[in-house]
């Protein structure tokens, strides 16, 4: 009999998703190497997969629904009777809060403040109080409190703005004018106005400092005596890698050039500076960074979860399950395996996605390095638009080669075509598109 388990709070569009096989295969292996029971809990009416439900109970998978936090709280407690819960998880931004009370509910160890990852402006003050070259130039205020002309004195440009507490890297944003100032402020006061109606009132933003250098990311799971265990660092690619302007990323990538960028950059003291400084404990960490000209590792943000396509990257680049870093509190020793890069497609511009460019897709198969290629046919003839208007991933290319120079120059085919590859039919009209008029429409039913 299992004696431990861990909790995953996740949703039934989850268990749809490409997400869901990833995170699946990590807890089967998780059970069979380490005896841990995994359980999923989701909200709403019991599902009626039976061939899903009896294929993960054989890997020690269990499948709960629940009506409410009330009810998933009960629950959780029954369970911590027969398995002893160990962590509780979810993977979903807007799940996190959710999870907090479970914590909080078990008396479970809680980070010092439970919402720093909902709160981008108090990560940055935590982190500056404790360490100036550790985090970056900001300011907070309110859309109508902001004034360009401190803006300018104090953090110059160009400036990032975005939302103290969205969702999925949404409105953010790289002003370069004045004008850039004007126009982002009108369209996020329209989105809010809208918001506002509906109970939904939160418009404070962000100003911060733009470093104009490579970004990256790490994964760390923080114990709740504090013990790091860290994954090996990714380089991460975005939009404005292809003139695009938006912070959606469009790459990950795992390889032997990004370990030895890190070569003397002490990134395991960087790790561990964060950590006190934020006084996270008990959760997993994924931490965005930038090195700036001076060579100074600069923190970005923090979340509170992994990604599935983070856990795919690692496990290919790696052979490393990121979920094992909940039960090992000793560093895991990481060799690379393989050159990995996996590269996500969304849609550089607005409109109704009518298909996706075949000739380059069977171009793009034939390269050496690409062993996986995904389309989501099911977003053909719906709206898509860029990320801070509410993206959709359509298209998802793996590529790993032993070779980085071979793997690069695939890479840098692909990224060359990358504003081809999706046909779209864009949007003559003024109406509000993308995300602003989803939910516009969805509140004047």
């Amino acid at each position: 009999m299992h004696k431990k388990s861990i909790v995953h709070v996740i949703t039934k569009s989850r268990m749809k998703s490409e997400a869901f096989t990833a995170e699946i295969d990590a807890m089967e292996e998780l059970s069979e190497n380490y005896w841990i029971k995994n359980v999923i809990y989701y909200k709403g009416d019991t599902i009626e997969y039976k061939d899903l439900i009896s294929k993960l109970e054989k890997f020690w998978i269990l499948l709960y629904n629940y009506s409410n936090k009330e009810d998933l709280k009960e629950k959780v407690w029954e369970l911590n009777k027969e398995y002893e819960v160990v962590f509780i998880y979810t993977p979903l931004e807007l799940l996190i809060n959710t999870v907090n009370e479970l914590k909080v509910a078990l008396w479970y160890a809680m980070s010092d403040h439970p919402n720093i990852f909902r709160d981008k402006y108090l990560q940055r003050c935590l982190i500056q109080e404790h360490n100036e070259s550790l985090g970056i130039k900001f300011l907070e205020w309110m859309p109508e409190e902001l004034n360009i002309d401190e803006i300018e004195e104090k953090i110059g440009y160009p400036f990032i703005i975005k939302p103290v507490d969205w969702v999925q890297s949404a409105w953010v944003a790289k002003i370069n004018l004045r004008e850039d100032f004007y126009s982002y402020l009108a369209d996020y006061n329209s989105l809010h106005d809208i918001l506002k109606d509906n109970g939904i009132d939160n418009k404070m933003l962000i100003v911060e400092e733009f470093i104009d250098w490579n970004l990256y990311s790490i994964d760390y799971f923080v114990s709740s005596q504090g013990d790091i265990t860290i994954s090996k660092p990714l380089k991460v690619r975005l939009w404005i890698d292809i003139d695009v302007n938006d912070y959606c990323n469009i790459a990950r990538i795992a390889s032997e050039k990004t370990e030895w960028e890190f070569k003397g950059k002490k990134l395991k003291t960087f790790v561990n500076s964060t950590v006190k400084a934020t006084g996270i404990r008990n959760t997993f960490v994924h931490h965005e960074f930038k090195i700036n000209s001076k060579w100074e590792l600069k923190t970005i943000e923090l979340n509170g979860r992994i990604g599935w396509w983070r856990l795919e990257v690692m496990k290919a680049a790696y052979d490393v399950n990121l979920y094992e870093f909940i039960i090992k509190s000793e560093q895991i020793p990481l060799k690379l395996k393989t050159n990995n890069i996996a590269v996500n497609i969304y849609a550089t511009k607005k409109g109704l996605l009518k298909w996706f460019n075949d000739k380059l897709l069977a171009s793009i198969k034939k390269r050496k390095t690409v062993y996986y290629v995904d389309k989501e046919e099911s977003y053909v003839w719906k709206e898509i638009g860029l990320t801070k208007d509410g993206f959709k991933k359509v298209w998802v290319i793996k590529m790993e080669s032993n070779s980085y120079n071979s793997l690069r120059k695939d890479y840098l085919y692909i990224k060359s075509k990358y504003k081809d590859l999706l046909h779209i039919n864009e949007h003559k009209s003024k109406e509000k598109r993308g995300f602003l008029g989803k939910i516009s429409k969805i509140f004047k039913k």
